[in-house]
């Protein structure tokens, strides 16, 4: 007769056998898995890459300039263009007081609205604002060579500031 402890060891072998067979066909699902994983990682990267590259390339401060000079009529500024506080016109407020005018600034009155118990002769003037001088645009001659002079000098700051970085360029 056959032994029960033969008849156990026959079915936790059969256990085992069964279970490995699962077990190795789980570890094979995973790995191909981790195999897809890893190519899409892979296809990320060259992504990027060619995303960083791109950005590069889109901004080039030549090819930025080169833009902005054909699709806008952009110039830099010049010292001229720029006023200072001096040339604002005062407010009602800054201006020295004169006996015609009240001592507290009123707000205007509205231009449509007009009583008619009162007569034009003696309303007051409201005091003008002086006249505002507005600075003319100062064109360059050659905005062209202006431009291309502006951007020669960022670049040869850039490439002085590379220099100067300990390592060198990357």
């Amino acid at each position: 007769m056959i032994r029960i402890s033969a008849i156990v060891w026959v079915v936790v072998l059969a256990l085992l056998g069964i279970g490995l067979f699962l077990v190795k066909y789980n570890v094979q699902s995973q790995e191909r898995e981790l195999r897809e994983v890893r190519k899409q990682i892979d296809a990320n990267y060259s992504a990027i890459h060619v995303l960083e590259a791109e950005w590069s390339y889109l901004n080039d401060p030549l090819r930025l300039a080169d833009l902005t000079r054909r699709h806008t009529e952009l110039v830099p500024t010049t010292p001229g263009q720029i006023g200072d506080f001096a040339s604002l016109p005062l407010r009602i407020e800054d201006l020295p007081l004169t006996p015609e005018q009240p001592a507290e600034p009123q707000p205007p009155a509205p231009m449509l609205q007009v009583k008619a118990t009162e007569e034009p002769a003696a309303r007051q003037p409201a005091p003008q604002p002086q006249a505002k001088q507005e600075p003319k645009p100062l064109k360059p001659k050659d905005e062209q060579a202006e431009a291309d002079a502006t951007i020669d000098a960022i670049l040869a700051d850039m490439e002085k500031a590379q220099d100067q970085q300990p390592g060198g360029a990357q």
